[in-house]
């Protein structure tokens, strides 16, 4: 056997890289890295078949959107985001998952089926499998004599109606007090030794199929059993399909592929990483998309990386930045409709409302949240207003707002929690946004988009790139 893995796995390393044919050219080139023609095709081709896309690229719209998508790793490989061993750990666990098919190993899967079967089967020892229903009456253990005999009679009134003829699983969503079994009229799981309470197990393995027993008294209340049919276990080849679709869900197949990876490195003294990357080379060659694809995975991670730093988190930072998006561009936030800016207030008396109404038209101070603002102010002692806010809607979206300041008499006015019943609310109807938090999202999408314009321009200073007009001509078209 560890001959054979030597062989097995000496083949593996042994093949070359992927070899670059004439058949799939350099497409571009970007800081000295080569984008082949098949790789740009995959892109483009996954990206602009999205189901519900906006819109179509045309292949030379899109070259210039897949140049700065390179030029924006480049810069992230350039900061060494890629050493980062947050990033390593990510990215191999992608890539790690991409691989599994390739190193199932259905000897080591077959090996834990069989084991699973072999436990069950033991665990059974030779007596049936039981597709039972039962009817429950609880009894608590502390129950006196009277409940227990009001528990008891109540068994024996169900047991005389099922005497004469009357629906097991209808008594059952009626009267069991199982919460698991009942609103399915007392259907159990399949019943086998151990599984349940000794007393319930005796009574239901005296049972034959379609017999019913009369109550019986256990420590959970008392028991009615119908017994639907009994069975041996089915064979290993009968229930095998079944065992291995629960495996999979387990994940079984990771485990069987780590399996593999250690006698390959028991056998070969290869390390892990060794081998998926043997494992990656040889599959690439009969399935580039997976090359791509997992090249696809690397390359975002490390946008998202340098992107969240000079793009995302420097926009949402740059208060300045965003007020002068905004004073340049007023026209383009304009609202069709007036918004209420403020808060809806509830408290549990008509002053403590209006108190807290006062504090809050002044707005909230910028270092405070609404809860301790609250608290510091009108809920020292104990709770008794609460506030929800600061809000920014139009006509439509909180009723309270739509009846105080819309004037909208049809819709309620609701407090915010039972005992608080006098609401009010602090703020004012703006027919305009004035500064740039009354529409922030869309300013600080607008922001974000000016500083990704402003770094791609940097970015094409930078780092050197270039394009084959000739190969692009020849995409999606040889």
């Amino acid at each position: 056997m560890k001959r054979t893995l030597i062989a097995i796995t000496l083949a593996v390393f042994s093949l070359g890289t992927f070899a670059q044919t004439t058949d799939n050219p350099v497409l571009m080139t970007v800081n000295g890295k080569d984008v082949t023609r098949a790789e740009f095709e995959y892109a483009y081709n996954k990206n602009n078949n999205v189901e519900g896309a906006v819109e179509q690229k045309t292949i030379d719209e899109y070259v210039d959107m897949f140049v700065n998508y390179k030029l924006k790793v480049a810069a992230a490989e350039a900061l060494h985001l890629d050493t980062l061993s947050s990033f390593q750990q990510e990215y191999r666990t992608y890539r790690d998952m991409q691989l599994t098919p390739y190193l199932v190993d259905q000897e080591f899967i077959d090996s834990v089926a069989k084991s699973l079967y072999d436990r069950q089967v033991e665990a059974i020892g030779g007596k049936d499998l039981l597709d039972c229903s039962h009817i429950l009456l609880m009894v608590k253990q502390t129950a006196s004599d009277t409940e227990k005999k009001a528990a008891e009679q109540r068994a024996d009134s169900l047991y005389q109606l099922l005497c004469n003829g009357a629906d097991f699983a209808t008594l059952a969503k009626e009267y069991s007090q199982d919460p698991g079994s009942a609103a399915n009229g007392g259907h159990l799981p399949t019943i086998y030794p151990g599984m349940t309470i000794p007393d319930f197990e005796n009574q239901a393995y005296a049972l034959e199929a379609n017999q019913f027993c009369k109550p019986f008294l256990s420590t959970v209340g008392y028991h009615i059993i119908l017994m639907h049919n009994r069975k041996q276990l089915d064979s290993y080849e009968t229930l095998y399909p079944t065992i291995i679709a629960n495996l999979k869900r387990q994940n079984i197949e990771e485990a069987s592929a780590e399996s593999k990876i250690k006698k390959i490195t028991a056998a070969t003294g290869k390390s892990r990483e060794d081998i998926l990357l043997a494992v990656l080379d040889e599959q690439k060659k009969n399935n580039p998309n997976l090359e791509y694809l997992v090249q696809e995975y690397y390359d975002g991670l490390l946008l998202y990386e340098v992107a969240k730093t000079r793009v995302w988190d420097a926009a949402q930072e740059d208060v300045a930045g965003l007020e002068n998006t905004f004073k340049n561009n007023k026209k383009k936030y304009q609202w069709t409709e007036p918004r209420f800016a403020g808060f809806v207030i509830s408290a549990k008396t008509a002053a403590d409302a209006k108190k807290a109404q006062k504090l809050l038209k002044k707005g909230l101070p910028a270092e405070k949240d609404l809860r301790t603002f609250l608290k510091e102010t009108v809920n020292k002692d104990s709770v008794v207003v609460m506030a929800s806010g600061r809000h920014l809607v139009k006509k439509g979206e909180i009723s309270t707002v739509d009846n105080l300041i819309f004037g909208d008499k049809t819709r309620e006015v609701k407090s915010i929690r039972k005992g608080f019943d006098y609401t009010v609310v602090a703020g004012k109807k703006q027919k305009q946004p004035k500064t740039y938090l009354d529409v922030k999202n869309d300013v600080l999408t607008d922001r974000q988009n000016e500083l990704e314009s402003a770094w791609v321009a940097e970015l094409r200073k930078q780092f050197p790139f270039s394009v084959d007009t000739n190969v692009l001509k020849t995409v999606n078209n040889h």
